[in-house]
């Protein structure tokens, strides 16, 4: 019966039953082809040689899997930031050591030119750490010659103290129309708690047209001792006293130094004169990390800004020797902190904070390109780590700072910070109880702008990769503000 009314269907209208039997078979077809086509792309997925050896294959945010698989152009060009970071705290450290066995670093079907006297040819490489390869049992056999590891690769893979640090503290040298900006500045900060409850910030910066314009060093130091005057210490040298070189981290200024030894020490030497032509301040100290804990050079750009940060020393300890004048303090294993900045720093306003909250190290920061107020702001990152090292990055969603009279010419009673990151969020709650406010550092001619640093109490809480997390703890905290004119 249905074989009888399907003939006559096709004999009343053949040709409507010829275009739709003629769609279907397409679209079965189709179909097929498509089924074929995701099988392939599964066995591929299972191909451990085509995958690097390994079970997962870290990529970039944003990449298109299906462009990549094919070769298309949306796959060339693209690389992994702070790679080095991501495998020695993620990948191997010991956070996930019960899950992780292996992993390496992989370019593959890389697209360069060979220059030859036939001219440009191309060619495609692949490159990775012999070491690392092995280890995922994907060495490719070699035909002739060695294939190992060299220094290169040792030092990425598993760098000395001192290597990681010298390559973290790099100093710069001011490119482009940077090097014609006579706001350019660049500076190793250190802050060390003292044993009477106090505290000393010291900072070691060369700033201006560096190294062909006007330019030259400059030392600075405050002695915090709460219920005191505070007491600052301030010189000046010209560029001819000033010794350093760019991509090492040490510097010399006048009789004031910063070197990193082979242990990966820091040794600090400052001799600053007082700004009120009292007592000199002398500082000896040996600044060593307490753990690995530390965030890599980035840099942000833009139309008129450059700005670059690092945090070698999140966690480190201080031990030598603090004088005013003659009075002199030992200092043992004293709490310390260590940073590095670089950029171009008119018309800028900043935020920035760093605390220890429970087994937390917590830094925030953002640099905002204008006036806040109106809301030319660049971003702001969250940073956690803790004793594994890099434990998760945040933007901040929201940065409040509160004063009593909301006035951004007095100082902040408190700051309340909101980070997320996916589904996980953290809170940071700031309480502040002391803070010095200087007018108009010497790089931005404005006497309006007001820096703020302070002190206080931190409450860290929230969840991280689904878990609860929570911390007590203090820090340093810093804001320069630009009210309206």
């Amino acid at each position: 019966m249905i074989a009888r009314l399907v003939w006559a269907s096709f004999l009343q209208r053949p040709g409507r039953s010829l275009l739709l039997l003629a769609g279907y078979a397409l679209g079965v077809g189709v179909t097929i082809v498509l089924l074929s086509v995701g099988g392939a792309l599964v066995e591929q997925a299972r191909d451990k040689e085509l995958v690097g050896g390994g079970d997962l294959i870290v990529l970039p945010t944003g990449i298109d899997l299906e462009t990549l698989k094919t070769g298309g152009v949306g796959s060339m060009f693209f690389s992994i930031e702070q790679a080095s970071l991501l495998y020695r705290q993620v990948l191997a450290g010991g956070r996930f050591e019960d899950r992780v066995a292996a992993a390496a670093p992989w370019i593959d079907d890389e697209l360069l030119y060979l220059e030859a006297d036939s001219g440009l040819v191309p060619i495609s490489a692949g490159a990775t750490i012999p070491g690392l390869a092995e280890s995922l049992d994907v060495a490719p056999t070699l035909v002739a010659g060695t294939w190992q590891d060299l220094e290169a690769d040792r030092r990425w893979r598993d760098p000395t103290d001192a290597e990681l640090y010298r390559s973290l503290d790099a100093l710069h040298m001011p490119a482009g129309s940077a090097a014609r900006d006579s706001t350019w500045a660049e500076w190793h900060y250190f802050n060390v708690l003292l044993p009477d409850s106090g505290w000393l910030y010291l900072t070691y910066m060369i700033a201006g047209q560096v190294p062909d314009g006007r330019w030259g060093g400059r030392m600075l130091a405050t002695r915090v001792r709460p219920g005191s005057v505070d007491r600052v210490y301030d010189g000046r040298v010209p560029a001819e006293g000033v010794t350093f070189v760019e991509g090492l981290p040490d510097l010399v200024i006048g009789g004031s130094s910063v070197t990193i030894e082979d242990d990966g020490s820091y040794t600090l030497f400052a001799r600053i004169p007082s700004e009120t032509g009292g007592a000199p301040l002398t500082v000896d100290l040996t600044v060593a990390a307490h753990s690995r804990r530390y965030l890599p050079p980035v840099e942000i750009g833009g139309e008129g800004i450059v700005s670059g940060y690092a945090v070698p020393l999140l966690d480190a300890r201080a031990s030598g020797r603090v004088c005013e004048g003659s009075r002199c303090r030992r200092i043992e294993a004293a709490q310390s902190y260590h940073d590095h900045n670089w950029g171009t720093w008119g018309g800028v306003t900043w935020d920035w904070g760093q605390a220890q909250a429970g087994g937390y190290s917590v830094l925030y920061g953002g640099v905002s390109d204008g006036e806040r107020e109106r809301g030319a702001t660049g971003p702001r990152i969250l940073y956690l780590a803790d004793a594994d090292g890099f434990a998760g990055i945040f933007s901040i969603r929201r940065l409040t700072t509160w004063r009593a009279d909301g006035s951004g010419r007095t100082a902040p009673d408190s700051i309340s910070i909101l980070a997320t990151s996916g589904v996980d969020s953290v809170a940071l709650s700031i309480d502040v109880s002391h803070t010095r406010a200087t007018p108009v550092p010497v790089w931005v001619d404005s006497p309006a702008a007001l820096f703020f640093q302070m002190r206080g109490s931190a409450s860290l809480s929230g969840r991280l990769r689904g878990t609860a997390i929570h911390g007590e703890g203090d820090g340093f905290f810093e804001t320069w503000t630009r009210p309206f004119r």
